[in-house]
């Protein structure tokens, strides 16, 4: 005699559902959703550290007090949420163990769209994770350095404030200020170059596609750029 148990299991859509919900812990709420990122960053590549700033166009889906984001390793000096009537301060608490910033606002922001303004500072990290430090020998036997980033799949979190799941997708500009005899790069070819103080250049790079946060990158150092090759 032969007994046979029969599991109905949960429709993706179910889990999918519970998964997303906003009283999951390990996700960060869909009361506030990112669409574009503009991020300007300034790496010191002899102290290990740079500083940086971000305007992230955003739908406020509903109601909200404070909004919640990803953030690790950074300090955060500033935030502002306007649109074209207000501009609500906000008040910054690290959430280190959770690797996120709740940033609460002085008044409730009504759904629509609005710009999320964020000052910080961070550092270049030797941990070959999210924006860091590298150095190399060159030909001539001297030591240079490099910055570069490895955001897959979480890390982007330590470059710039931001909702660093996969999921949350959107499109990137990126500008670097680097020292001007030095190369740099990101994912879109390069769109301006201006001098942004002696010695000092600012390079604006052309928007990215809709993607997510692990697709981001940016490298700074004594590169040279070869031809292009044609890999068919």
């Amino acid at each position: 005699m032969r007994l046979e148990t029969w599991v109905r299991l949960p429709s993706w859509n179910s889990l999918k559902g519970a998964f997303l919900s906003t009283e999951n812990p390990y996700r960060l709420p869909r009361s506030v959703v990112p669409n574009r990122y503009e991020i300007r960053l300034e790496p010191d590549l002899v102290a290990a550290t740079f500083v940086g700033r971000e305007s992230i166009q955003v739908d406020v889906v509903e109601p909200v007090t404070e909004i919640l984001l990803n953030c690790h390793e950074l300090v955060i000096r500033s935030a502002v949420l306007r649109n074209e009537i207000l501009s609500l301060e906000g008040s910054i608490e690290l959430l280190e163990d959770d690797q996120r910033a709740r940033i609460s606002l002085e008044s409730e922001a009504a759904p629509g769209a609005w710009v999320l303004d964020i000052e910080f500072t961070g550092i270049l990290n030797d941990q070959l994770v999210g924006f860091y430090r590298s150095t190399f020998t060159d030909v001539n036997g001297v030591e240079q350095a490099i910055a570069t980033t490895q955001f897959e799949a979480t890390d982007a979190r330590r470059a710039f404030p931001s909702w660093d799941e996969p999921d949350f997708k959107a499109v990137f500009s990126i500008s670097l200020v680097v020292p001007d005899d030095l190369f740099t790069v990101s994912n879109g070819p390069e769109e301006s170059r201006q001098a942004a103080a002696p010695g000092k250049v600012a390079v604006r790079f052309a928007d990215t596609m809709v993607m997510t946060t692990y697709l981001v990158a940016f490298a700074v150092g004594p590169f040279e750029a070869t031809d292009p090759g044609d890999v068919d």
